[in-house]
C-alpha cells in the first residue's frame, strides 16, 4: 500500500494522524543528526487512534498465540534491571494473562503483530515512510526484516537490562514508565566481547554494571511520546504504577546486519584463540569478514532468526563437525 493509501485508510477509521496528516511529530535536523546515533524523544498520535486499546490486542494475540516465537508472557514479579529474561517463567494462558495484567506481573510480547492484523500493517506502513522521511534514511530499501512489536506490562514492573540488534522507536499509549538508554559506542560499558556472544545468539550476553548507570539517560515516556533507541544501546524500562501498552518498531537494515557479520566472525576467530580487532579499526579486514559471512546468508529470511543468525548457525555446523574428529 502507498504512503497516501496508508493515510487514507487510517483516516476513514480513527483519529490517528493530527492536524498536519501524520502521525510523527519531531525536528527533522535533531532526527537527521541523531538517528541510530544517540537516544533522543519526539511525539507521536498513535494513542488517539483508538487502535491499541486492550481488548483489541487482546484479539491479535489470539490469532498469535500458535505461533511460534510470536506471542511471549513471562512473569517479572520478582526481576530487576539487573535480571536476565530466562530467569522469569513463562506464563502460558492468554486469556488469564491479559485479564489480569493489572495484578500478575507480567510482561507480554507480540511479535510482528502487523502480520495478523491490516490496520497495524497500514500505520507501520505509515510510520516507516515518515521515519525515512524525518531521517534521511532510505528505510524501505534497506530494511532486511521489520517488526511492529506491541509490548503490555503490568504494574512496577522492570524490563531487564539488554541490548537489540535492530534501531528501535518505542511508542507509549497507555501507562507510563521509565526507559534508560545507554551510548551505543560505550565499549567498557558493552564490551565488544559480549556484542561477539550476542550476534552467537545469547541475547542475554550484555551485562548490568551498576558502577556505570549514570552513563545512561533516563527518558519518562507518557502516552503519546516516543523514544529512539539506536541499534546496540543498552537499556532497561521501569513500569511505574500502571499498566503499561506501548510499540517497539524494530529494523533490521543491511548497514547494521553488515557489522553484525563482523562481530559473528570476530566470535568464530575468538574461539578460535585469536584477537580480532573490532569493527571500524581495518576496512581491508572487516570487508574480508563481511564477504565471507555473507555468502551463509539466507537467500528468502522469514525471520529475525533467518537475517542475523543463519551465517553463524552454518558456519558452526562445519566447525563442530571439525572439532568432533580431532576429539576423536
Amino acid at each position: 500500500m502507498s504512503h497516501d493509501g496508508a493515510n487514507e485508510a487510517l483516516a476513514d477509521t480513527s483519529s490517528t494522524l493530527s492536524s498536519d496528516g501524520k502521525i510523527l511529530q519531531a525536528c527533522k535536523d535533531e532526527f537527521k543528526s541523531n538517528f541510530n546515533l544517540n537516544s533522543f524523544k519526539f511525539t507521536h498520535t498513535l494513542h488517539q487512534s483508538g487502535l491499541f486499546e486492550i481488548p483489541r490486542i487482546a484479539q491479535v494475540a489470539r490469532r498469535m498465540i500458535d505461533r511460534p516465537g510470536s506471542f511471549t508472557a513471562l512473569n517479572f514479579s520478582q526481576g530487576t534491571v539487573a535480571s536476565k529474561f530466562s530467569a522469569s517463567p513463562k506464563d502460558a494462558r492468554l486469556d488469564d494473562t491479559i485479564a489480569r495484567l493489572g495484578e500478575s506481573g507480567t510482561w507480554v510480547k507480540l511479535t510482528c503483530a502487523q502480520n495478523y492484523d491490516a490496520e497495524y500493517a497500514q500505520v507501520l506502513d505509515t510510520v516507516t515512510s515518515e521515519l525515512e522521511s524525518l531521517s534521511g534514511w532510505p528505510l524501505h530499501r534497506d530494511i532486511t526484516w521489520v517488526s511492529m512489536t506491541l509490548l503490555l506490562s503490568s504494574p512496577k514492573i522492570a524490563t531487564p537490562f539488554h541490548i537489540d540488534h535492530e534501531t528501535n522507536f518505542l511508542f507509549q499509549l497507555q501507562g507510563s514508565k521509565d526507559v534508560c538508554l545507554f551510548p551505543p559506542n560505550d565499549r567498557e560499558l558493552l564490551t565488544d566481547k559480549e556484542i561477539e556472544t550476542y550476534y552467537s545468539g545469547n541475547f542475554e550476553a550484555a551485562l548490568y554494571r551498576r558502577e556505570l548507570q549514570d552513563r545512561g539517560t533516563v527518558y519518562r515516556l507518557a502516552p503519546g511520546e516516543v523514544v529512539h533507541n539506536p541499534s546496540l544501546a543498552p537499556h532497561w524500562v521501569k513500569n511505574d504504577d500502571n499498566i503499561s501498552v506501548s510499540i517497539s518498531i524494530n529494523y533490521c537494515l543491511k548497514p547494521l546486519d553488515a557489522r553484525a557479520r563482523v562481530y559473528q566472525a570476530n566470535y568464530i576467530l575468538r574461539s578460535m584463540g585469536m584477537h580480532p580487532l573490532p569493527p571500524g579499526l581495518s576496512p581491508m579486514r572487516d570487508r574480508v569478514k563481511r564477504t565471507v559471512l555473507s555468502t551463509l546468508e539466507h537467500r528468502n529470511p522469514k525471520s529475525f532468526s533467518d537475517v542475523i543468525h543463519t551465517p553463524i548457525n552454518r558456519l558452526r555446523s562445519p566447525l563442530k563437525a571439525v572439532r568432533r574428529l580431532v576429539r576423536h
